[in-house]
């Protein structure tokens, strides 16, 4: 009866739609079922790749989390066993007075330089003797503020059979006065190592309680869960490190010990693996809920049902480019001898509709006399805010295409187009470091004319690379994606950019928009502007930290951040002698050893930003040097300061009285302070960079008398030679 009714309600159609439907019905179906059998492919795959990587996971996690806590508590049960902790054991009261003991004492229970990174405090509890010592002072318990609550927690503490053991208390509380830690207080809540001795059936001798910095712990456990796997610790039977809480209660509810599958009450399945360390007495649990892989094969069934919308769109679209065919000869005609331009736009849009197969791809281009390239990148545009009503902005948008700067339409492959309410843009290059590049220079210009000629901020998503034509639909969707993303709207003020490659948490150091955000600082330092320069800074090494970037990779990638701007002044015609002083010979490296963001980031700003922009403006207004003075200085410099006046002012063939008035005049210095400045230069030089020996030195800048050389250099700079280099180079 269905199909009878069905059936009817097609015949009722003109020819035309009858067509239509019968060609969507044909498609239909495959795309579906393929859809589905292509889902199903992508979880068994996944899942087998996921298993195999939560095993490599799994031991790394407990490899990570076991150099640091066994090495912890190994520490501490020996320091334990010191003479400096059994003198604190033995002092009856507060030792206020033995501060050479106390100190020792502290520096043990402080941790060596390692652990400190991973211990938030430390509570020694004298109990047989009634007092405390942590690393905010010293103090029995008479005074102590929170006295109750320590009580309780020592007597809980006794009934523990272990006399080393780990102990989580999330729901206690540090005795804080707002953000700071109250006097006189022992603070017992959070991750912490247990060690105690027991005075017999007397009940405890002393405590001590080391805590452990969490945040570090879940920094380290950041990094997997990006990647999909969950890490949990437990140890003494209590949760202590966990990023998944239903994970960690599936598994202890569960009642089973072990790796393998393990289901929710909800249905949810969760791959655990279970490592347990013998040293440290802890288990480590790092799994996986095949939910979310599941979640990612939906993609799949989707994607069908968009191709199915798709070519139901081009469907619909033959059948208004038959009515279209089907007017008068001479409308034809000129649609078909539209201009080159249009025909171009038309293939690019026919190549974000996907419409074209590569035999058609390789003749429109030959049509066209395009050379295809082995490389591309999309950029998609919109306004954030146009000052029009709705059926202008295509107006607008059509305006901004027929002016682009032709330095600009020769950077884009193709043709720009307007395609849904977006500017669409192709660049192409002979390799993908090459089209990024391209990228780059190509968004900037954009950016700017939009900006300068319009007015207008705009919002931007970038495509991944792609290396064939018909990739451009695909791009295309990326380009929405990114277009679209959240970051894009938190800023309605001010030009913003996603590319696809960061909407998908990939961590490519060298992509494109690094490039442009490194141009960007480089014309912010150019045109003397110190806080835009810090902003774009702070941007980068943000996203460097957030890549989690580190090891040779960040030396790398700084170094070349850094190099960029210490071309700077060549570029300007600037020495970086007249830019930095001597003892910066070794900035390269004296930054790249940095690894706080924040000393990096105030670093850059204080010792090569500021000192460049600040050169750029004292060189802008101190204008042009005279003949005399370039010719003059440069003289100086080639002697390494080893020039006298005369010797100087017979070279350029003037009096040396001239000579020494007109340098006075510009330079607002000596001749003599000249030179002197030139070869203390010269000598900080080479104490600094080269392994000569004071004695060479001296030598070299033509002293006949080492001690004269080093009397010299000690009234000028008030360091010997010998300290300066020693100084200078820690």
């Amino acid at each position: 009866m269905g199909n009878m009714r069905i059936k009817k309600i097609i015949s009722s159609l003109t020819y035309e739609k009858q067509i239509f439907v019968k060609l969507l019905g044909l498609v239909t179906i495959p795309l579906i079922v393929m859809g589905i059998i292509s889902c199903n492919i992508y979880i068994k795959g996944e899942n087998s790749k996921k298993q195999m990587a939560l095993n490599s996971y799994s031991d790394e996690v407990s490899r990570e989390y076991e150099n640091i806590l066994s090495t912890l508590k190994e520490y501490y049960i020996e320091a334990v066993s010191k003479d400096d902790i059994h003198w604190l054991e033995r002092q009856e009261e507060p030792p206020f007075s033995m501060y050479s003991n106390l100190k020792q004492a502290q520096r043990i229970l402080e941790g060596n330089y390692f652990m400190r990174r991973y211990i938030a405090d430390y509570e020694f509890i004298n109990v047989k003797f009634g007092w405390v010592f942590n690393k905010y002072g010293m103090f029995s318990f008479d005074k102590m503020k929170n006295r109750q609550e320590t009580e309780q927690f020592l007597k809980e503490q006794e009934n523990m059979l272990l006399s080393v053991y780990w102990l989580n208390r999330p729901g206690a509380l540090s005795p804080m006065n707002g953000s700071m830690r109250m006097t006189d207080t022992v603070d017992s809540s959070g991750l912490r190592l247990v060690i105690k001795k027991e005075q017999g059936i007397g009940g405890l001798s002393w405590l001590l309680t080391i805590k452990i910095d969490k945040n570090q712990l879940n920094e380290m456990a950041k990094s997997y869960k990006m990647m999909g796997y969950d890490v949990s610790m437990i140890g003494s039977g209590e949760v202590l490190l966990e990023t998944n809480p239903t994970m960690t209660n599936v598994y202890r509810n569960s009642g089973r010990e072990g790796s393998g599958v393990y289901k929710s009450v909800n249905g949810d399945k969760y791959h655990i693996n279970v490592r347990t360390e013998e040293i440290s007495g802890l288990k480590y649990l790092v799994g996986y809920n095949t939910a979310n892989v599941k979640k990612d094969a939906f993609v799949f069934i989707f994607a069908s049902f968009a191709v199915l919308a798709g070519f139901a769109l081009i469907l619909f679209s033959i059948q208004l480019t038959a009515a279209a065919f089907a007017k008068p000869l001479r409308r034809l005609e000129k649609y078909v001898d539209d201009q080159d331009r249009q025909i171009k736009k038309l293939l690019v849009s026919n190549l974000i509709e996907g419409e074209l197969n590569e035999k058609n791809i390789e003749e429109a281009l030959k049509k066209s006399e395009i050379i295809p390239l082995f490389a591309y990148r999309m950029i998609a545009m919109i306004c954030k805010s146009v000052p029009y009503e709705e059926e202008k902005i295509k107006e607008k948008y059509m305006a901004i295409l027929s002016a682009l700067p032709k330095a600009l339409e020769n950077d884009i492959f193709i043709a720009p187009v307007y395609y849904r309410d977006k500017l669409i843009f192709i660049t192409g290059a002979q390799n993908d470091m090459d089209v990024d590049a391209k990228t780059a220079v190509l968004y900037k210009g954009l950016k700017d004319y939009i900006a300068e000629s319009y007015g207008l901020v705009i919002a931007s998503g970038i495509s991944q690379p792609f290396h064939r034509l018909h990739h451009v639909r695909r791009a295309y969707s990326e380009c929405a994606e990114a277009l679209y993303n959240k970051s894009n709207k938190a800023d309605m003020n001010n030009s913003t950019l996603v590319l696809f490659d960061d909407y998908l948490m990939k961590s490519q150091v060298g992509n494109v928009y690094d490039m442009i955000m490194e141009n960007e600082l480089i014309q912010s330092i150019t045109s003397g502007k110190e806080e835009e320069a810090a902003c774009l800074l702070n941007v980068i090494i943000d996203r460097m930290e957030i890549k989690n970037v580190v090891g040779i990779e960040r030396n790398f990638y700084l170094t070349r951040l850094l190099t960029a701007m210490l071309n700077i002044p060549s570029s300007a015609n600037i020495s970086l002698s007249d830019v930095f002083d001597s003892e910066q010979y070794n900035i390269l490296n004296s930054i790249t050893q940095i690894y706080d963001k924040k000393k990096v980031i105030s670093a850059v700003n204080d010792q090569i930003i500021k000192p460049i922009i600040a050169r750029l403006i004292k060189k802008g207004q101190e204008g042009e040097e005279s003949e005399i003075v370039r010719h003059a200085v440069a003289l100086i410099k080639d002697s390494k300061g080893n020039l006298s006046l005369n010797d100087c002012a017979e070279k350029l063939s003037y009096h040396p009285n001239y000579l020494s008035k007109v340098i006075k005049r510009e330079l607002g210095i000596t001749f003599t302070d000249m030179a002197m400045e030139e070869k203390l230069k010269q000598a900080k030089y080479m104490l600094l960079t080269t392994e000569y020996s004071v004695a060479e030195i001296s030598e070299k800048l033509t002293y006949n008398n080492v001690q004269n050389f080093i009397r010299f250099f000690k009234n000028n700079v008030g360091f010997t030679p010998a300290a300066f280099r020693r100084e200078h180079r820690k």
